[in-house]
C-alpha cells in the first residue's frame, strides 16, 4: 500500500506531542486531570504516525473521536474552570477539524485502498 504525506496528519501528530508535553509547560502536571493530556497525547501520536504510514478510514474516525473527547473533556472531568482549559479546546477542535477533512478525502477513494498523496 502507498503511504500518504498529507498535511493534516503531521498537523495531528504535531497537536499529539503538544497535548503530552503541555502539562509542564503550563504546570499542571499535577493535577487530577493531567492523565487525560498524556494519554490522548499519546493517542493522537500514535494514529498519526500510522496513518502517515498507511490511512484507513477507520484510523480518521478514531482520531474524530479523540479529537471530540478532547474538547468536551474539561466538561466530562470537571475542570472546565481551569486557566488551562483553553489548551483542550483548541487542541480538540482542531484534531476535531482536521480529522474532518481527512475523511472528506475519502469520498472519491474506496475505503480499502491508501489516500493519495495531496
Amino acid at each position: 500500500m502507498k503511504g500518504t504525506r498529507r498535511w493534516q496528519d503531521w498537523l495531528i501528530l504535531i497537536a499529539g506531542i503538544w497535548l503530552f508535553i503541555s502539562p509542564w509547560l503550563f504546570g499542571f502536571s499535577r493535577t487530577n486531570y493531567s492523565w487525560d493530556s498524556f494519554l490522548m497525547g499519546v493517542l493522537l501520536i500514535v494514529f498519526s504516525l500510522w496513518a502517515l504510514g498507511n490511512t484507513r478510514i477507520w484510523e480518521e474516525w478514531v482520531t474524530l473521536i479523540i479529537g471530540a473527547w478532547i474538547f468536551i473533556s474539561p466538561w466530562a472531568l470537571g475542570f472546565a474552570g481551569a486557566p488551562d482549559q483553553w489548551n483542550f479546546f483548541i487542541v480538540g477542535g482542531l484534531v476535531f477539524i482536521l480529522s474532518i477533512w481527512d475523511l472528506s478525502l475519502y469520498s472519491n477513494v474506496n475505503k480499502h485502498e491508501s489516500i493519495p498523496v495531496t
